[in-house]
């Protein structure tokens, strides 16, 4: 069996060379002639998995360890017969974790005071689901528009916050995680344009970490002129990716590569995901090696947090021990400016500086002289964005 899987994908060789012959090829690159006379085809989202692609080849199998799969011709592959699973879920924790470093850079270098702002969400998947549930349990204001989602939940069910996308785009701080779609009842592709970027007022935040396109960039260009630049923004992904917006880049306070889920444990995950559903397709049994022995551990297990400060600030400095945001703009600005790599924003991504989750590192509280905060609200705070706690300290 000869298996085509993205270079990028963590552990491939490591999980799928027992089922057949794996070979790493460039995910952007990947052409009709790689894929021709393989039986399996594993990508992430930068391939585009279409009929072009893959009529005329052996493939009988498409793994994709990534969460969306606007990149991916579902009704081709279920027309031609061929088997399909992607990793819904895997980096759900790691986008959550770019959200609030993304915050918390702003309260480190602008002073924005997040936890007692209104929290809008935009798309309520896996992702949007997770970063929801994070700032709920933080005890925000925190609201959502999923149209398709709000559908299937009962009106009964007031546990989560629907509401209008104007609703959403009047809140302080606004996530955007809604997939990439052109077709159906409400397509997102350009779903935030000069119309709904009026709603937004004067020192609100946005990060956009779902798909580039949902957002109009030369609209929100205009905005944030209309602003006088009050408008603090976050840019992951882009509507020209490879390419992207120099001019959006410019005015941003942080701009990355559509790395918002690419922890090293989140990619990980993807890999997983995909292995397990390749063997259940497959009709054989798994690797022996257990999940947790390639799902690494973090570099930083533990760690003491003092009860000084105010939370925006005690958050931000045990979030930035982990992931601090602003070293992936800094690389991504310098990269730039240097112009010596042949496809940047891909260069990039190939050869990202691994980061960990949150959840990998367990977090004690010490020094409770804070008479503002409780050591047991100190405890939820950091439970609530993601962190591990001291078992033995709350014993």
């Amino acid at each position: 069996m000869k298996i085509i899987a993205d270079e990028n994908m963590p552990n491939a060789r490591a999980l799928f060379s027992h089922l057949g012959v794996v070979e790493l090829v460039g995910g952007r690159t990947l052409s009709h002639d790689h894929v021709k006379d393989a039986d399996v085809l594993l990508v992430r989202s930068v391939t585009k998995v279409t009929k072009a692609l893959l009529q005329g080849s052996s493939v009988s199998f498409v793994g994709s360890a990534t969460i969306g799969v606007d990149h991916i011709d579902l009704s081709y592959l279920q027309e031609a017969n061929i088997g399909f699973s992607s990793a819904p879920g895997c980096n759900a924790d790691a986008v959550a974790d770019y959200v609030f470093s993304g915050l918390s850079h702003l309260y480190m270098t602008k002073g924005l005071r997040w936890l007692n702002k209104s929290v809008g969400i935009i798309g309520f998947g896996n992702v949007g689901s997770t970063v929801y549930e994070r700032f709920h349990q933080l005890g925000c204001d925190v609201c959502v528009y999923d149209p398709m989602k709000q559908t299937t939940i009962k009106k009964n069910d007031k546990s989560v916050n629907f509401v209008s996308l104007e609703d959403v785009l009047q809140c302080d701080v606004i996530t955007l995680h809604a997939p990439l779609t052109r077709t159906g009842p409400f397509p997102t592709q350009g779903m935030i344009g000069a119309q709904e970027l009026s709603f937004l007022s004067p020192g609100a935040a946005i990060i956009s970490a779902g798909r580039g396109g949902v957002i109009d960039e030369d609209a929100l260009i205009a905005r944030h002129r209309q602003l006088n630049g009050e408008l603090h923004l976050i840019i992951d992904v882009w509507q020209g990716e490879p390419a992207i917006n120099q001019a959006l880049v410019s005015i941003v306070d942080i701009a990355t590569p559509h790395i918002a889920g690419y922890s090293k444990q989140g990619r990980e995950k993807g890999t997983w995901m995909v292995y397990e559903a390749l063997s259940r397709h497959l009709g054989v049994s798994a690797s022996l090696t257990p999940k947790n022995k390639l799902i690494s551990p973090g570099w930083l297990v533990s760690m003491k947090v003092v009860a000084n400060g105010c939370l925006e600030e005690k958050l931000a400095r045990a979030i930035q021990a982990i992931y601090d945001v602003a070293r992936d703009d800094v690389r991504l600005r310098f990269k730039y400016r240097e112009n010596k790599e042949k496809n940047i924003f891909d260069w990039l991504r190939k050869h990202y500086v691994e980061r960990d989750e949150f959840n990998t590192s367990c977090v004690g509280i010490g020094g409770a002289n804070d008479v503002d905060v409780s050591s047991a609200d100190m405890r939820r705070i950091f439970s609530a964005t993601g962190f591990r706690l001291n078992e033995q300290e709350l014993r």
